[in-house]
């Protein structure tokens, strides 16, 4: 397939822009290419090229380090201009990205013309058919290609590697990440346009956009690989109360439930199952945001910890695993849903309708399944393989810690792992990691302080989202990294706006809670009040009674799992963790995107 891309405004009038980079001075001390060499946002330089960066709060809160900025910038931009450019999706060209205070921020390079949007539009039809009509297919081929590229990184053997083994392993890395990126997105891309051309088409003709409980009751109920070992994990804590074992999952924490499970053969039989569990699945981070926290296999505690929660409240004793009742249900709903719709399409009209439901339903199914086979696998290989070379270039004084790895990128890894010893990257290690402690210590105690914004457009955010987002009509854009604003409804006089991401109305205590680490702090029936949520999350959402989040859209993970659990949820309300207090008494009324403190 040929792939065509017009001259476009970002190439256009050289000579003003370079006008207006002499006049600003960007090559200025604060205007150097320093935690991400080459993707730093430098406001002088990017804004007239750009107009508008966005924070993805959705995916660097709290802020990340410099190598996952690094990576995520470089690779995330690279997978969505090559995919948007392969599918011609009619109005984006892809993202450039920038790395700053731990944030990451995202041009949406937008089709302008009116005409190439139409040619691209037709090419987009053709690239799109073969999704239409298998995407499971294809992304079952996918998986296998991940799944070949991971089992190569695992084969790395850092107590065996000679020095040009770890020179090579930091590029396998770096080329494992990229090629998740480009399979990462076109999975993306398919079916989340298919979710926006379908709400496109609900609007027109019925009034009705994604966020109304129709719209939504289409979108939910579906199994995938993501809530199957949820609910292994599950299985296992109802056979530890099978097997006589609450005692110790009870009485202990879950550090050293391990070795306590050794004390007896029933223990050690169940031990046995369990780290057959985490052979198949331990290679999963705890969040999929950064490469800073441990994934599984590294420490077991993780998933103990989720099962001895599912002993002590309860949920291991049930007959049948809550989300798998709770989807019947939910399956029921879908279906009634799915044909009221269609009765209401023209009969000519009927097929095409049901093919665009059929692959927008994907987007929530893999949405979620992609985390698993995407950054969660792919991160904790990184995550293995840096700290490894970051173990060799401390051994040898180049670093401080093995740690430290993760405030380098890959050239500066290149330049010193054959021979550790004569290089030393302190100097810069120890000022980035003070940095990013500095920015992480004041996300915990400010919440969000990096501005959601940087733009040269007079009218500020308004004028930025019209111009510079909306246009770009990407679905990841607009569904999931930076979402729809918030917008008043008639008669609505809330204390907050957001976007529902699941209906239901609901009041409780709120609970405050910004890092995963503090979910033990949640108690049941309360609303989680958190900046976002991934899968580390999900154990959450069978306690609370509602969940409300600062930023994301309607295909955002809050959203996703909020609809599976049939939970209350409203979603990009910017300013929750804010304005609203742990303890606090508020209603959710998530249908409408309205929260309102009663306190």
């Amino acid at each position: 397939m040929t792939h065509h891309i017009k001259a476009s405004r970002y190439a256009s009038e050289p000579e003003e822009r370079w006008k207006k980079w002499e006049a600003q001075q960007p090559r200025a001390n604060n205007a150097i290419w320093d935690s991400a060499p080459g993707y730093d946002l430098i406001p002088e330089v990017d804004l007239p090229m750009f107009h508008s960066l966005f924070l993805d709060g959705t995916h660097s809160s709290p802020p990340v380090t410099p190598l996952y900025g690094y990576m995520w910038v470089r690779h995330c931009g690279l997978g969505t201009k090559w995919v948007n450019i392969a599918l011609n999706l009619p109005t984006c060209y892809g993202w450039e990205w920038r790395y700053l205070n731990g944030g990451l921020y995202v041009a949406f390079l937008v089709v302008r013309d009116p005409q190439e949007r139409k040619e691209r539009e037709e090419r987009f039809k053709a690239a799109i058919a073969p999704y239409l009509e298998d995407f499971q297919g294809i992304w079952n081929k996918n998986k296998e290609i991940l799944n070949r590229v991971y089992d190569h990184l695992k084969e790395f053997d850092p107590n065996r590697a000679s020095p040009m083994d770890f020179w090579r392993h930091n590029w396998e890395l770096d080329e494992a990440y990229q090629k998740m990126w480009e399979i990462h997105f076109f999975g993306m891309q398919t079916s989340y346009s298919a979710w926006i051309l379908l709400e496109e088409e609900c609007k027109r003709r019925f009034g009705m956009n994604d966020q109304s409980p129709q719209f939504q009751d289409m979108m939910r109920g579906f199994e995938n690989e993501l809530y199957k070992i949820d609910k292994e994990l599950w299985l296992l804590s109802k056979e530890a109360v099978e097997m006589g074992l609450s005692d110790v999952f009870e009485q202990y924490g879950p550090e050293d439930i391990s070795n306590r499970l050794q004390d007896s053969s029933k223990g050690k039989e169940w031990a046995k199952t369990f780290w057959n569990f985490l052979d198949k699945y331990g290679w999963r981070m705890v969040r999929m945001n950064d490469l800073v926290d441990p994934y599984w296999l590294e420490k077991p505690s993780i998933p103990l910890k989720i099962i001895k929660d599912h002993i002590s409240s309860g949920i291991a004793s049930k007959k049948e695993y809550p989300l798998d009742q709770k989807r019947k249900e939910l399956a029921k709903k879908r279906d009634e849903a799915v044909k009221n719709l269609l009765d209401r399409v023209p009969s000519q009209d009927r097929d095409w309708f049901s093919s665009l439901i059929k692959l927008a339903q994907y987007a929530s199914v893999y949405s979620e399944e992609h985390d698993l086979y995407c950054e969660l696998t792919c991160q904790a290989l990184m995550r293995r393989g840096y700290l490894a070379i970051g173990n060799r270039l401390a051994g040898e004084g180049c670093i401080d810690r093995p740690e430290d790895v993760f405030m380098m990128n890959p050239w500066e890894i290149e330049s010193s792992i054959l021979l550790p010893s004569l290089s030393d990257f302190r100097w810069i290690t120890r000022r980035r990691r003070s940095e990013w402690e500095g920015w992480v210590k004041r996300f915990v105690e400010e919440g969000e302080w990096r501005p959601p914004l940087y733009t040269d457009r007079p009218g500020g955010l308004p004028e930025a989202v019209e111009k510079d987002l909306l246009p770009s009509l990407d679905p990841i854009c607009v569904k999931i990294i930076i979402g729809e604003l918030p917008a008043p409804k008639e008669g609505i006089k809330a204390d907050i706006l957001g976007l529902c991401g699941s209906p239901g109305v609901v009041e409780g205590r709120a609970r405050i809670i910004i890092n995963y680490e503090e979910l033990d702090q949640l108690e049941p029936g309360e609303i989680l009040v958190c900046p976002g949520t991934n899968p580390a999350w999900t154990p959450a959402f069978n306690i609370a009674g509602g969940v409300v989040a600062d930023r994301g859209g309607t295909l955002s993970h809050t959203a996703i799992i909020g609809r599976e659990y049939g939970l209350p949820v409203v979603v990009n309300t910017f300013t929750a963790c804010q304005k609203i207090k742990t303890g606090q008494k508020i209603r959710l009324d998530a249908t409408n995107g309205a929260i309102y403190i009663l306190d």
